[in-house]
């Protein structure tokens, strides 16, 4: 069996895409952190109802591809959709429907698309969703790109934050 290499696929794709991918990554990654707090009972979990709100704004946006923002409306390329369906495809039947190798298959598309976007996409994702999107409640936004981090070397992570502070420290 030949094995995708999902790294070349995402990386193949337009820088404008890629920054797409970030924002749909973020927003859903940060929904799957506020279900499974829900489910879980933590402490940190919303009240039902703004999960809820959540939930139907991230899936709405992932079944549509289609993120709306105040002014506008993120859309993907017919060739990013059609990645984007296939990472669906395996974290359905991988998650819902108990598929280990199909599981693993979304995994490693999840760690491809984050480290093809890289920390910088990501953040600026966040912020973009922080000014554009009210369904999320404030901070939780950083959850998902918290969660989006386990897909970095701690070298990277270091990396990329030090270059940060010295951007911030030299304006």
């Amino acid at each position: 069996m030949i094995m995708t290499d999902w790294t070349e696929q995402y990386g193949n794709l337009p820088d404008s895409e890629l920054d797409k991918i970030a924002v749909l990554r973020v927003m859903e990654c940060t929904n799957g952190v506020i279900q499974y707090a829900f489910r879980d009972g933590l402490d940190h979990a919303l009240p039902i109802e703004q999960t809820r709100e959540v939930m139907k704004f991230s899936m709405s946006c992932i079944k549509n591809m289609a993120i709306p923002l105040r002014e506008e409306t993120i859309t993907f390329l017919p060739e990013t959709e059609e990645l984007m369906r296939q990472a669906r495809e395996f974290y359905i039947n991988g998650v819902k429907k108990g598929s280990d190798k199909d599981y693993a298959e979304f995994m490693r598309i999840s760690e491809a698309t984050a480290q093809v976007c890289g920390m910088e996409r990501i953040v600026t994702a966040l912020k973009l969703l922080e000014k554009e999107v009210d369904v999320f409640p404030e901070g939780t936004l950083n959850w998902g790109v918290q969660y989006l981090m386990q897909f970095f070397s701690n070298e990277y992570l270091r990396d990329f934050f030090e270059s940060m502070a010295e951007r911030q420290g030299s304006t």
